[in-house]
């Protein structure tokens, strides 16, 4: 059987062992049983895809508008919606090139 190795930061090795010893198995059998699961697993749709960046959108614009709500009751908002909105747009390019 060929063997792998990963390299992974401290935190996620920390998560992944974590989630071996919770399922009780050796971390080489958790990440083969990982793996395997990926591999076998149905793709997302574009449409399950899009969807899932609308609820994503929704829920930042909804905690934008807190975070207004807030920044206007305690006098600390200094950007204007036309910053906020570039702010946002260019987040949204950053993300889509990063994708």
């Amino acid at each position: 059987m060929p063997t792998l190795s990963f390299h992974a930061p401290a935190p996620v090795v920390r998560a992944i062992r974590a989630a071996a010893k919770k399922r009780g198995q050796k971390v080489s059998r958790f990440l083969l049983a990982s793996a395997e699961t990926a591999v076998t697993a149905e793709p997302v749709s574009g449409l399950a895809r899009e969807l899932e960046k609308l609820a994503i959108d929704s829920m930042a614009l909804t905690a934008l508008h807190r975070v207004q709500a807030r920044a206007k009751e305690t006098g600390l908002d200094k950007m204007t919606p036309r910053e906020i909105t570039a702010l946002i747009k260019r987040s949204r390019r950053e993300r889509r090139a990063s994708a």
